[in-house]
């Protein structure tokens, strides 16, 4: 019985524990192949495309795609189904959180539908963080948001679900440092912060990236790209600069894949389409095949390592 018990207390640790900590010397995953799963972002279709859910889908699957963004929750059981008739993932959910809201931080029908159709899917709610009694980043309303996410992520760890902080310019967690922060308060298995290629570009620049993966790799639950500007001159272009087809921009998007990956990451990696006036057909094929060429540069530097 001492033991069963003991083992139970470790579990639990385990689950409580942040994402950083060291309970066991667990090695990181030396597979160098670009195995993980790529989705695209709603916004890929606001522009000349598909608005039905299964045509959605439909295009998706077509193009081979291997899931694609929750966003509005209205619509987010249509979507969920048209998507899984055809073996394609719900993703993630980019999901608000008002920390300023006593009563109403998050809408509530996300608790039905982890329960239901997302259960044990292993989404990912990318959590967007508002405040409009606190600037951006400041940290004097972390005592806000973390009872609140430590509830979402309770939530989502119940379910099969994680959460990761969306680092997006002029929202209170703009950059990948708020998510850093936020993850060791919440202190949480599930918990973690995603690294939005975009928004980074636009805050900081590509300035030093092995050093900013380094710090958020223990905590990294999500990753977008898209073809971008580079340079140090990034910090502070247009989104039309910073977000591109994958085959666009002077951004090295498969550099930044390695590295990635060379850091055990082996979650969803999301295609960021904001902005887009291509029709989703045409951009979408573009990005996929760029996508394809990734893989297949991984797979002949894997074999040719051997």
């Amino acid at each position: 019985m001492r033991s069963q018990t003991s083992l139970l207390l470790l579990v639990g640790c385990l689950a409580l524990a942040p994402i950083g900590a060291t309970l066991f010397s667990i090695p990181r995953a030396q597979d160098t192949k670009l195995i993980n799963q790529f989705y695209a972002f709603n916004n890929s279709m606001r522009g000349e495309g598909p608005s039905d859910p299964a045509k959605k889908a439909a295009l998706l699957a077509e193009l081979g795609f291997d899931g694609f963004e929750g966003y509005d929750l209205h619509k987010l059981p249509e979507l969920a189904g048209e998507l899984h008739k055809r073996k394609l993932e719900v993703s993630t959910i980019y999901f608000k959180v008002d920390i300023d809201s006593e009563t109403n931080p998050y809408d509530k029908r996300i608790a039905k539908y982890l329960e239901t159709f997302l259960k044990d899917t292993g989404v990912i709610l990318t959590v967007h963080l508002h405040s409009k009694k606190f600037s951006s980043s400041d940290a004097a309303g972390d005592e806000y948001a973390v009872p609140i996410l430590v509830e979402l992520s309770d939530l989502a760890h119940t379910n099969g679900a994680k959460v990761a902080v969306y680092n997006h310019v002029s929202f209170w967690a703009e950059s990948i440092d708020d998510g850093i922060r936020l993850a060791k308060k919440v202190n949480r298995r599930n918990f973690g912060a995603a690294f939005n290629l975009c928004h980074w570009l636009s805050l900081e620049g590509d300035v030093n990236l092995t050093g900013r993966l380094d710090e958020i790799a223990p905590y990294l639950l999500s990753v977008t790209l898209c073809g971008a500007k580079g340079g140090a001159d990034a910090k502070g272009a247009g989104w039309n600069e910073l977000i591109q087809p994958l085959d666009k921009g002077s951004f090295d998007n498969l550099t930044f894949l390695r590295e990635v990956i060379k850091r055990g990451y082996r979650g969803p990696i999301g295609l960021q389409c904001y902005n887009i006036s291509l029709p989703a057909r045409e951009h979408l094929t573009r990005s996929i095949g760029t996508w394809r060429a990734f893989e297949q540069n991984f797979l002949e530097k894997d074999q040719g390592d051997k």
